[in-house]
């Protein structure tokens, strides 16, 4: 057997802090793919063709300024279900190496990646051995983080997603 590193997705994300999905997210999210397939069904497009659409800031029609405007209702209800109702999304047309893009503010980036960053560590240290006599399941995210008002996360459970 091999000794390579190997970083297979239920790795990586079975340690991201995430929240319990909201019916909110959930919502929106199926809104989303509802829309998405239909506008790519009336424009002959793929999903590449679309958000490249998406994210031009000349393109104002109708059914991309709908795909744009619910971008904006999961991100922030994503936001509330972490509970940062404070950080200032701020959507806009922004530059980055892949061109430019529709998304959130640089600023509400490094915001959000530092607060997942802190409740990474939170969930690290509640769940490393030296705070716990028992094996610790690696699905437990523990209830009561104190970082940025995290009180209500809960153990994430298999199928229990955002995405």
């Amino acid at each position: 057997m091999k000794a390579d590193l190997n970083y297979s997705p239920s790795d990586v994300y079975e340690t991201f802090p995430r929240p319990v999905t909201t019916a909110e997210v959930r919502s929106n999210g199926e809104i989303l793919d509802r829309l998405r397939f239909d506008v790519m069904i009336d424009r002959s497009a793929g999903l590449t063709k679309l958000y490249n659409m998406v994210h031009d800031p000349a393109v104002k029609d109708s059914d991309i300024e709908s795909l744009r405007e619910n971008h904006r209702k999961i991100d922030q209800s994503v936001l509330e279900s972490y509970n940062w109702q404070d950080v200032d999304l701020a959507h806009d047309f922004y530059p980055n190496r892949q061109g430019t893009r529709f998304t959130v503010a640089p600023s509400a980036q490094i915001e959000i990646l530092d607060r997942l960053l802190e409740l990474n560590h939170a969930q690290h240290e509640n769940n490393s051995p030296k705070n716990s006599p028992h094996a610790v399941d690696r699905h437990a995210i523990a209830a009561g983080s104190a970082v940025h008002g995290q009180e209500h996360l809960t153990p994430v459970r298999d199928g229990d997603t955002l995405f």
